[in-house]
């Protein structure tokens, strides 16, 4: 490291997430591998969004912030992904709508439900991606994610359309209601 210049290592290139990664549903570890479908192609990537909520206790005399003072009170967590696949499964993730039984040959008609169903929420919602040396694969996943953004599509000449998804993880109802339901894999470091 040369001090007050720049930080890098050997280690450097090890750390750094490069690309746009891939996003899958079902991501799981079993059998000493990963297993998940993929969702779709992806054009501009994706965005991981991970946020403590917080309260500040008042207290009277304190004119400045103290340790022990800001509260962690549960939490937010989200993902965006920008599918340039536009497949049945991604506009029904998007739309939230069903199957409907109206049928044209050659086509499925999907149409709109009046409630929220377990299937459409995605279990372990997962991002696989790798550093700029290949070295390591960084893994979110949240266990179950649920689109909350509905579907925009913005078709153009000359370019291929984008569909972005938001996905906000939440929690069974069973389960601990006080964390996020988010869990980040990340390489172990061997010990030298």
């Amino acid at each position: 490291m040369r001090m007050g210049k720049d930080a890098v290592t050997a280690q450097t290139p090890g750390n750094i997430l490069l690309g746009a990664g891939t996003w899958h549903k079902g991501l799981k570890f079993a059998d000493s591998a990963w297993t998940g479908a993929v969702l779709g192609a992806t054009s501009g990537g994706g965005k991981i969004s991970i946020k403590g909520e917080f309260v500040e206790i008042e207290v009277d005399g304190a004119l400045v912030k103290f340790k022990g003072q800001t509260v962690k009170q549960g939490g937010t967590a989200s993902a965006e992904v920008n599918f340039v696949e536009l497949t049945n499964d991604i506009m029904k993730l998007g739309t939230l709508f069903e199957e409907g039984e109206e049928t044209v040959n050659g086509f499925t008609m999907l149409q709109d439900k009046e409630n929220i169903e377990d299937g459409d929420y995605v279990e372990n919602l997962g991002f696989v991606g790798f550093t700029a040396d290949g070295s390591k694969q960084i893994i979110v996943i949240f266990e179950n994610a649920l689109c909350t953004s509905g579907m925009e599509l913005e078709p153009k000449n000359k370019e291929q359309s984008v569909v972005k998804l938001t996905f906000d993880a939440v929690a069974n109802p069973d389960s601990n209601l006080k964390t996020l339901p988010v869990k980040i894999y990340y390489p172990q470091i061997p010990v030298v």
